[in-house]
């Protein structure tokens, strides 16, 4: 079984010479032996649409052989995967959730006030939590409708 992170790097790499201004934002690779699905999630500084997710998917051409491949957007909830993706975040709402927990818990929603090399900085409603990078599980940004 190949990890998440070879199958993002490959995705990558693919990509990089010919839309080296794609970001590839993350990659779920899912389904069972004979349906396996590869979803490719991107950005790109003017923006997603239908034909870059087409290009991006002619690009991925050698993934098709196994896999249904889908690309898209990662919407308004973007996860945080990278450092740069939490540096981007700094000032917004985002949701955390660990792996073991931090001051005593692993699920955490609140403003994102710092991202350093190696962890961030939250503030909840009653307090600040720094949490390792290496301890977070998951995390997306919060969009707020009102």
């Amino acid at each position: 079984m190949v990890k998440k992170s070879e199958t993002i790097a490959a995705v990558e790499q693919s990509l990089a010479k010919e839309l080296p201004d794609v970001e590839v934002v993350d990659v779920d690779v899912g389904g069972g032996q004979g349906n396996r699905l590869l979803r490719v999630y991107i950005s790109h500084p003017q923006g997603v649409d239908h034909e870059l997710c087409a290009r991006v998917t002619g690009l991925l051409r050698d993934f098709l052989q196994e896999h249904t491949v889908e690309v898209s957007s990662p919407g308004v909830e973007r996860r945080l995967r990278k450092p740069g993706h939490f540096r981007d975040a700094v000032g917004k709402k985002i949701n955390v959730k660990t792996y073991r927990p931090v001051e005593g818990q692993r699920n955490f929603a609140g403003f994102l006030v710092a991202a350093e090399a190696d962890e961030i900085r939250m503030s909840l409603d009653d307090r600040e939590v720094s949490i390792p990078l290496e301890e977070i599980a998951r995390a997306r940004t919060v969009y707020d409708f009102e």
